[in-house]
């Protein structure tokens, strides 16, 4: 898995650019931006979980225990 500093880094930096002004004129990147900014927060969750945070042992919650 991914460093979550990592994560976190990379969901901010997409937020950055999805607040400029050129993207905002372009709204065709909105939606692949969009995703990818929610993957990088998703993974970042992820990665948080398995590194001791609450509900760490249900296993459906558990992303440590999800295939690949």
């Amino acid at each position: 898995m991914a460093d979550p500093k990592e994560l976190q880094e990379a969901a901010d930096a997409i937020h950055q650019v999805r607040g400029l002004a050129a993207v905002q004129r372009h709204k065709e990147l909105d939606a692949p931006l969009r995703q990818a900014e929610e993957w990088a927060r998703n993974e970042y969750g992820k990665v948080r979980e398995c590194n001791g945070e609450p509900d760490k042992g249900v296993i459906g919650n558990n992303p440590c225990l999800w295939p690949e």
